[in-house]
């Protein structure tokens, strides 16, 4: 039960961003249910290399040998968002897999884009943890560590909590902007 917090804090601080930049750059509303949906997976998807995460609880062997490598390897370099903006590049161009309309608005290329940019947000946010996390494996096992500085917390912290709920903030203070904004 311990990894829901900190799953709860990329969650929050993932969609404090998106929402944020979407409400500036006025995007409807559909897009941006869209792209709730796409950053709060996406911010989920670099834990899926620990064995308590809920995919791999409900799914078992299908994703076990994902679990081999260790935490903060594979999942936590800068070649999995590479990799996967690429392929949401080819996607959101693709006749076939961006023909979904939601509202009239062609949603899914957006949902490519914030899944990636969920997924990029939750590495940037482990890599002020003191853990660290190592942008370049497996061709540097070096890990960029911080013990110090005002933005460095460790995991399951005081601080890892008071970052959850600042960004839990921020999101009902933009929900209220948006609506404020919208409703007039």
């Amino acid at each position: 039960m311990l990894f829901l917090a900190l799953r709860k804090t990329h969650v929050a601080s993932a969609e404090a961003v998106m929402i944020g930049y979407a409400i500036s750059t006025n995007q409807p509303l559909p897009i941006i249910i869209t792209e709730a949906i796409g950053v709060w997976i996406g911010s989920q998807l670099p834990d899926i290399d620990q064995r308590q995460t809920r995919v791999n609880k409900k799914t078992g062997l299908e994703t076990s040998v994902l679990t081999l490598w260790g935490h903060r390897t594979w999942s936590h370099s800068i070649w999995i968002p590479v990799f996967l903006f690429i392929l949401a590049r080819y996607s959101s161009n693709s006749p076939i897999l961006n023909g979904i309309s939601f509202y009239e608005y062609k949603v899914m290329g957006y949902f490519y884009f914030t899944l990636v940019l969920g997924y990029f947000l939750h590495e940037l946010l482990d890599s002020f943890s003191v853990e660290g996390i190592r942008w370049l494996y497996p061709l540097g096992n070096r890990k960029i560590i911080r013990k110090k500085g005002i933005f460095i917390y460790k995991v399951h912290s005081m601080k890892e909590i008071i970052i959850r709920y600042v960004s839990v903030t921020i999101v009902v203070m933009e929900l209220i902007f948006y609506l404020y904004k919208n409703l007039k």
